[in-house]
């Protein structure tokens, strides 16, 4: 069985089982791995029924009977009626609630699987300190829909060397997708892309069947044609079919990639385009939000947003290209993550999850060597470097320089660490689907130290643990030895804060040096390296197991490396993923471009509060008044595709994530008020400070 098949090979669908004591239905979802149960008044009988019959994206569904239904759990319930309105709400404050009888399809959340329940009936929810009761007036018809989650691949096709089987690997992509409607452009209804693998023949789940969308990209049967279409052709549901000249075929057109910036930047603006129009044109669908960039381009554009959202996707398609870029670029959100894939046979595996993380995916057809030097030592009042200790001297790390981007993030998969940016590996990315988190929602960290001239560093214990609702378990070691370090990094852990020395032959301990190359494997997920030179082992960590970390290239100073820990900490302890929290950090000093985040950069310590980070740079107008720009960051449990309200009773749109918010002007006393909100990263006159720690009064 390959590394992503569920046991049951005719279906990745969520299925149902009848169970007893309790009565009830319990759900599982074969790509997830996980289960579900609604209890019952009575033991029920089970009929499968028609998923069209909802008005959302439904996986499978059933039909049962029951006068009532008993959640094991404290749940929102959402009332939608036919016309994919949201008419009431349990929400987690109410006690009771009654609506009158009518259609209605319940959106009960959070569960780990997405349920509808369909019923025409009057309802009753109410709850007590440990379930959620949904009572209808007598036994009544329910029909219980499922929707996977789909954050991990439903399945594996394995692949030769021949580039032809790469082209049929990503043809399947669009299997993933729950709907080809514009609502696709909602993270949760897209769905993960089956995994990829490497054998002596082709072969591919039989469940694993790409949507009938009449679309295709039609490219040369080439490495540096087909990588660059990998999230394109997973967005469109398209398939791939050998060609002269690169181009997306639909029913009654034909549009050119090969554009004036070339065939990568055009397939990536064809992503950005089709992707910025279904977030405008769902606002005709299941959530009529008034959506700021909507209201933007609408003057713009001679477009029926209501036809588009039912007309067939290739139509629609068409009619999106047709719109000239430059007139909706100004307002199209910056593109969160471009990822550069060298173009071997070998890297075909990473492509299903950069096509689940919708980048922009460039094959760089040569490499840039690029040096980094070490700071001046007259500039340093020492480094955290162990050569002169160990006598020897250390080879320089294989460093190249990416192209510039244009988007927010950056990541490299390839031979060489790239400066600035996230050497990202296969091995890495499938812990992201692979890992099962344990029950026990403890945040473990801990903090090594083990030079005395850095505990300044030390004092970084500090900054972690000020969240509400996270349980943290935060401990601070000074001078472990080989054998206490060894036992730490075989401890399961969720971040390793390590300060102190690291050369060539290993990490710096009381009586010695641990290799980590020469460790079988490690249990810490994530990690910072703060010392000279510490890529080699830090990549060693990820190797053996680690998700992601923080690395040097070169000697660093300890007054950078104290700034940097301390920062990167709390943007951590924030939610930041960490390609994006390293981002900011080196910003703060002229020599943080010696550090690079490798491993799977867009792993996150813990989730934010809000469910996405803001980085606020602020403004002064006036002596009362401020210019807040706001800038929104999303992690693996939102996507390309989320929108945000601002909580500003002047600010009443809504607004695509991730990316800049339109900026907005708050007196002193909105200011404090919205700082109190949440614990954030705010920029002011060149200077980064916490919304927690600071007033208005403060930035004058």
């Amino acid at each position: 069985m390959n590394r992503f098949d569920s046991d049951d090979e005719s279906s990745v669908a969520p299925r149902f089982d009848r169970i007893s004591n309790p009565s009830g239905v319990a759900i599982f979802d074969p790509i997830e791995n996980v289960r579900f149960e609604l209890h019952t008044s009575d033991p029920v009988s089970l009929r499968s029924v028609d998923t069209d019959d909802f008005p959302f994206p439904m996986d499978s569904a059933v039909a049962l009977s029951t006068r009532r239904i008993v959640l094991p759990g404290i749940f929102t319930v959402d009332f939608w009626n036919g016309a994919q309105t949201v008419v009431e709400r349990f929400d987690l404050n109410a006690d009771e609630l009654s609506v009158a009888p009518n259609e209605y399809y319940l959106q009960v959340s959070p569960t780990p699987i997405n349920l509808y329940l369909g019923v025409e009936s009057a309802v009753r929810v109410n709850r007590d300190d440990e379930t959620t009761v949904i009572e209808f007036d007598d036994e009544q018809t329910v029909r219980l829909g499922a929707r996977s989650l789909h954050t991990r691949p439903a399945g594996t096709i394995t692949v030769t060397g021949d580039v032809e089987d790469a082209m049929r690997a990503v043809s399947l992509f669009g299997s993933a997708l729950k709907t080809t409607s514009p609502e696709r452009a909602y993270p949760t209804l897209r769905g993960h892309p089956p995994a990829i693998e490497r054998g002596e023949e082709f072969s591919a789940p039989k469940e694993l069947e790409p949507p009938n969308t009449n679309v295709h990209l039609a490219l040369p049967p080439k490495r540096e044609y087909v990588y660059p279409a990998a999230s394109l052709a997973h967005y469109l549901g398209a398939t791939l079919v050998p060609g002269t000249e690169p181009a997306l075929v639909g029913d009654g057109f034909e549009y050119s990639l090969t554009g004036s910036n070339g065939y990568e930047s055009t397939v990536g603006r064809v992503l950005r385009q089709v992707w910025f129009l279904d977030c405008v044109v769902r606002t005709e669908g299941y959530y009529p939000i008034t959506l700021h960039e909507r209201d933007a381009i609408e003057p713009s554009v001679d477009l029926d947003f209501a036809a588009l959202y039912d007309a067939p996707l290739s139509e629609r398609l068409g009619t999106y290209l047709d719109v000239p870029f430059e007139t909706l670029e100004p307002h199209v959100p910056e593109w969160h993550l471009t990822t550069d894939v060298v173009p071997t046979s070998t890297n075909v595996d990473v492509l299903p999850f950069v096509a689940n993380d919708l980048a922009l995916i460039r094959c760089p057809s040569r490499v840039n060597d690029a040096t980094i030097d070490a700071p001046p030592r007259t500039l340093t009042e020492f480094c955290r470097d162990a050569v002169a200790e160990s006598g020897d001297d250390e080879s320089k790390p294989p460093i190249v320089e990416p192209e510039p981007v244009e988007s927010a993030e950056h990541a490299w998969i390839g031979d060489g660490y790239p400066m600035g940016s996230n050497k990202v590996t296969v091995e890495s990315l499938r812990r992201r689907v692979e890992f099962d988190p344990t029950d026990d929602p403890t945040v473990r960290i801990r903090v090594i130290c083990n030079d005395a001239s850095m505990r300044e560093e030390g004092r970084v214990e500090e900054l972690y643990g000020f969240r509400d609702m996270i349980d943290y378990d935060v401990e601070l070691a000074y001078d472990l030895t080989t054998d206490e370090l060894r036992e730490q990094l075989a401890t399961p852990t969720d971040f390793l804060h390590y300060v102190g020395h690291v050369d060539h032959r290993g990490i710096r301990c009381a009586d010695g040096v641990l290799d980590a190359r020469r460790l079988d494997a490690v249990n810490v997920q994530t990690f910072l390296l703060n010392a000279c030179r510490s890529y080699e082992q830090g990549a060693a960590l990820v190797e053996k197991g680690s998700h992601t970390g923080v690395v040097t290239l070169s000697e660093v100073s300890n007054q950078v490396a104290t700034r940097v820990g301390r920062t990167l900490a709390r943007l951590l302890n924030t939610g930041f993923p960490f390609r994006v929290a390293l981002s900011i950090a080196r910003g703060q000093t002229l020599a943080g471009y010696q550090y690079i985040t490798i491993g799977d950069g867009g792993t996150t310590l813990c989730q934010s509060r809000s469910g996405g980070c803001s980085y606020f740079r602020l403004r002064r107008v006036d002596e009362e008044t401020f210019r807040v720009r706001q800038e929104w960051y999303v992690d693996h449990h939102l996507g390309m595709g989320s929108t945000i309200g601002i909580n500003v009773d002047s600010v009443t749109k809504q607004y695509l994530g991730p990316g800049t918010i339109e900026s907005f002007e708050l007196t002193e006393d909105e200011l404090d008020a919205y700082f109190d909100l949440e614990a954030a990263p705010v920029e002011y006159e060149g200077d980064l400070y916490w919304s927690d720690d600071i007033s208005a009064a403060d930035l004058d």
